[in-house]
């Protein structure tokens, strides 16, 4: 008897506009994982914190069909075949979630068989190092957040971050910093410190936390500009982007 496929629990797949990072503004073929192992107070995609019974996939062409979680590796693959065919301005796929990593085991598997035919961004809270060199293998580009304790409503994580991103050297990698009103200063320059030593060469990116239903930032330009400027005393590469593809009002 054949062996079954692996299956993963998926939230959504879609078409749009990386909004994020240094891949901002590409077109990007999203496929959102479903499951999270932290829950930071600003996450803007709370619907896929836990694993649900359905993933919505939107076709570019326009069609939309709801698939039973969960997927199997095959049925992912040919999803996106269709979305790549549909849409060849398509640059990249990016894994995204929830957190992927919680089903670390599943996307090497996907990755080495099945591999899409655009390379793959791994969008990451960074923590989760299981199965990690084997994803890392058909990965392209890694988006990797840093979670601060006193806007994440999370625990310290530090050791957690640097194991993650001393793993991932030899990959492309970005980090990204979310940051509100009551960021604490001194974290930000911790983690600028942790960024220049586990990831040399990363840019850094400062991200205004945004207000879920008006969008508006949790931080003023000023404190935000005075955030960045400890960030680039350890960092020289470091960049204020907030999420471009809610101002431009795209999914």
């Amino acid at each position: 008897m054949a062996a079954a496929s692996p299956s993963a629990y998926l939230s959504e797949i879609f078409a749009s506009f990386q909004g994020e990072g240094s891949r901002a503004g590409q077109r990007h073929l999203f496929v959102r994982f479903a499951g999270c192992n932290i829950r930071c107070t600003w996450c803007d995609t709370p619907d896929s914190l836990v694993k649900v019974a359905s993933c919505r996939v939107d076709y570019p062409a326009g069609d939309s069909e709801v698939i039973v979680n969960p997927v199997p590796l095959d049925r992912l693959a040919a999803v996106i075949a269709r979305c790549i065919e549909e849409d060849p301005s398509i640059a990249m796929i990016a894994v995204t979630g929830g957190e992927p990593m919680v089903q670390g085991v599943f996307l090497a598997a996907w990755l080495a068989s099945a591999p899409p035919a655009r390379p793959c961004l791994l969008e990451t809270n960074a923590m989760l190092t299981t199965s990690l060199s084997a994803v890392l293998a058909g990965i392209a580009v890694v988006s990797a957040d840093v979670k601060l304790p006193s806007n994440s409503g999370e625990p310290e994580l530090w050791d957690r971050h640097r194991a993650f991103l001393e793993a991932c050297r030899g990959t492309e990698i970005y980090v990204k910093l979310p940051v509100d009103a009551q960021t604490d200063p001194a974290e930000v320059t911790r983690a600028a410190e942790l960024v220049a030593q586990a990831a040399p060469g990363a840019v850094l990116f400062i991200q205004p936390v945004s207000d879920p239903d008006t969008n508006e930032w949790r931080i003023d330009s000023k404190r935000l500009g005075e955030l960045a400027a400890l960030a680039s005393v350890q960092v020289r590469d470091t960049r204020v982007l907030p999420q471009i593809h809610k101002l431009v009002g795209v999914r």
